[in-house]
């Protein structure tokens, strides 16, 4: 009975370990990725970017139908190039980070659309609000790193960033543009 109990926590142990190398097969190199935004407030262009975030990628540009993608974004890491405007940003009109700390894309397909080139769709998730997303990416092989770079459109007001009297698209407009530059290091699953 010992024996049998103690090959089945080895077995156990073992498949563990598999599967845990399995999804860890690729890994974000956060010196060298970064996630940004661009916008314009009273019409002018102004960008932004965070400074923390994590991902748990599973990308093939030579089987893109198999990705599996989760990445996490610490919204209070945001940086609009003020103290005071980083500030504001985390506030309840704007991303209330104090309960909503994080914002989420899930990747449900990626699709390969020529010349290198993908389409993303996956769901959105800010402040408790999800959308489903399109965003357009291009990889390109750099040694032993893929990089992974793209964007896609949001409208913040569907996700009610910038609530009362942020709501104005005259002073702040709807239209948000993500930029991303994903590095990845290791061999897809």
């Amino acid at each position: 009975m010992k024996k049998r109990f103690l090959t089945t926590v080895i077995l156990a142990a073992g498949l563990g370990f598999a599967s845990m190398s399995a999804m860890a097969a690729q890994t974000l190199v956060p010196a060298q990725s970064k996630i940004g935004f661009a916008f314009k407030q009273m019409n002018v262009p102004v960008e932004g970017s965070f400074k923390r975030f994590d991902a748990n990628i599973n990308f093939d540009p030579a089987k893109p139908e198999k990705t599996q993608a989760t990445i996490n974004v610490d919204l209070t890491s945001i940086d609009v190039g003020s103290a005071d405007g980083n500030k504001t940003t985390q506030g309840k009109d704007w991303f209330n980070t104090s309960t909503t700390p994080k914002a989420t894309f899930v990747a449900s397909s990626v699709k390969a659309v020529g010349a290198g080139k993908f389409e993303a769709r996956g769901k959105l998730t800010i402040k408790g609000v999800s959308k489903d997303i399109v965003a357009q990416l291009a990889t390109k092989q750099d040694g032993a790193n893929l990089d992974v770079e793209g964007s896609f459109p949001m409208m913040r007001l569907q996700y009610k960033i910038g609530d009362g009297e942020w709501a104005d698209t005259g002073t702040v407009a709807d239209e948000v543009t993500v930029k991303f530059k994903l590095v990845l290091s290791g061999k897809p699953n």
